[in-house]
């Protein structure tokens, strides 16, 4: 099969697809990307053809203005920016495909798998993405509402969804040649959806739509080399603490690198700061307590360290989980709230406390009660080992192969 892999978004929603490729082209598939421009060197540097989409995310979220945060912001970007780029690139790349599949905030891929003929896949990393009462939408942060009130956010929620996306998809599909859709979001969602997150940290609901499939966590095995300025500071006694945000920005940056310090060193504890996209490295000045980094590969140094503070993302969740070390997030939007509600359910960190309310002494505190509680230790080492052992990335290309056959 020739595949083309369309994932939009952060490095959250293009690391498993890139788990996903290898999986295709170990069973004898073509892969082929359609990414955001700033993720093509890494696609490339793994041996795959990748056509830009024609936006740099990195970019984006760093020009003036930009807020993911901002309803206003999102759906002003979708309309202007967003889908009449994805529509383009996604179109152009698709020639010769027998499968297109998609993740993230890919909003035009289904529409054209539509005008070319061929089967479509849509992928989300997190249970909250499909409708269902066991989580609210992903823009809702609260994540203790009863069941009925979660179903009925998601019924509230369709019709504002539908106004914010319907014209700009309906104008890419109108390019096409395609009829407009009445209700947008039930064609995101309703033509099927693969859910890979791990069984364990994110089951699907029983009332999800019936064409939702669960496959685990799809796992891409890092082929990094540690650095040795790393590897060196992971000997220090105590084990330092993982400070990352990934992918994503913060309004006060400064402040927030600031807390971290201070929070690590008020405990006794070395820390290494991961700068990411929020830059978050170039505000802490390095001491023999404070290592600066760009990013790590996490399956390396998680296990080394004594605990891992970050934003809540699908992937470094999972890769926390997996290594046995305990997780205080700090979400900053989206579906990192719902992971910070399931690692403090399963005991696996405290409750988590969104990045805008984040000062020294509650940080403090935080991490005080993540590194004490020999309860949140013991839940750790205890899901680490089955986690670990699974990646659900060979049963989504069992999935995807019969998709393309079909019924038997």
């Amino acid at each position: 099969m020739n595949i083309l892999l369309a994932p939009h978004g952060t490095r959250g929603d293009v690391q498993p697809m890139l788990a996903l490729a290898d999986a295709l082209r170990t069973r004898g598939h073509v892969a082929r990307f359609v990414a955001p421009t700033n993720f093509l060197p890494w696609l490339n540097a793994g041996g795959f053809d990748a056509q830009s989409n024609g936006i740099d995310v990195a970019r984006e979220l760093h020009a003036a203005g930009a807020d993911l945060q901002s309803l206003r912001w999102l759906a002003h970007h979708a309309a202007q920016v967003l889908v009449p780029r994805l529509f383009e690139s996604v179109a152009r790349a698709s020639e010769r495909a027998d499968l297109i599949v998609g993740s993230g905030v890919q909003a035009a891929a289904g529409s054209v798998a539509e005008w070319r003929d061929v089967p479509y896949a849509n992928v989300a990393f997190c249970p909250c993405a499909v409708p269902s009462s066991i989580a609210p939408p992903p823009t809702v942060r609260w994540q203790t509402l009863p069941p009925l009130v979660n179903w009925l956010l998601w019924q509230v929620g369709r019709p504002v969804a539908n106004l914010a996306l319907r014209g700009p998809i309906n104008a890419g599909r109108a390019r096409l040649g395609l009829p407009p859709l009445d209700s947008v979001m039930r064609y995101l969602t309703g033509r099927g959806v693969i859910v890979a997150a791990d069984r364990d940290l994110a089951p699907v609901g029983d009332d999800a739509p019936s064409t939702t499939v669960m496959t685990d966590a799809w796992i891409w095995n890092e082929p990094t080399e540690l650095d040795p300025r790393v590897d060196a500071f992971l000997e220090l006694d105590p084990a330092p603490i993982y400070f990352g945000f990934g992918s994503m920005v913060s309004r006060n940056v400064p402040a927030l690198a600031a807390h971290a310090v201070t929070a690590a060193r008020a405990l006794g504890r070395p820390a290494i700061i991961a700068g990411g996209w929020a830059g978050l490295a170039r505000h802490v000045r390095v001491a023999d307590d404070v290592l600066t980094v760009e990013a790590v590969p996490h399956s390396r140094v998680f296990p080394r360290v004594s605990l891992a503070v970050h934003h809540g993302g699908a992937g470094t969740t999972t890769a926390a989980a997996r290594a046995g070390v305990p997780q205080v997030l700090l979400p900053h939007i989206l579906d990192q709230y719902y992971w910070a509600h399931r690692i403090a359910e399963l005991g696996l960190g405290p409750r988590g406390l969104a990045v805008d309310l984040v000062n020294a002494d509650v940080l403090t505190d935080r991490l005080s009660t993540a590194l004490a509680d020999p309860g949140i230790r013991e839940a750790a080492a205890t899901f680490a080992p089955a986690i670990a052992s699974r990646n659900g990335v060979f049963d989504a290309v069992n999935c995807l192969e019969q998709l393309v056959r079909g019924p038997a």
